[in-house]
């Protein structure tokens, strides 16, 4: 009967894990970019445009956009840019907004965004709450 108990426990317990292993995964992402653009300088930019799109990851068909920007590096060379991460808002065009540059190529540049895969994302919360709830709930009542 404890084998019983005992898979009551570990089913929901496995949800709980493999649900913080796609939150991990979805932040990875996010963490690797940030990473990669640590040493970069910041600097303020001016939206010039936006780019326009209805494909790529998680478009759904739905009109998508990315800033093109203006800025100038520490030396005072004008530099132009564009994001790559695209979003569901138009930048408002003369608008001042911060970006990364690379110090060593000012021609790498980004916006500082924080990176999320919203699927794995919210599948990732979905079974951590179940499987936290369900640990709770089977280990309160069988023991």
């Amino acid at each position: 009967m404890d084998s019983i108990k005992l898979i009551f426990v570990v089913v929901p317990g496995m949800f709980l894990v493999v649900g913080l292993i796609l939150i991990g995964l979805s932040l990875a992402p996010s963490f690797r970019r940030r990473r990669a653009v640590s040493k970069w300088s910041r600097t303020s930019a001016m939206v010039t445009g936006n780019l326009h799109g209805t494909d790529g990851p998680g478009s759904n068909g739905r009109n998508r956009f990315a800033p093109t920007y203006e800025f100038t590096d520490s030396t005072g060379k004008r530099w132009l840019g564009q994001s790559d991460i695209y979003g569901f808002d138009q930048a408002i065009i003369g608008t001042a907004i911060t970006v990364l540059f690379n110090p060593a190529n000012p021609a790498e540049s980004t916006p500082p965004v924080l990176v999320v895969a919203k699927g794995l994302m919210s599948t990732g919360l979905i079974m951590v709450l179940f499987g936290a709830g369900g640990v709770t709930m089977f280990a309160t009542v069988l023991w």
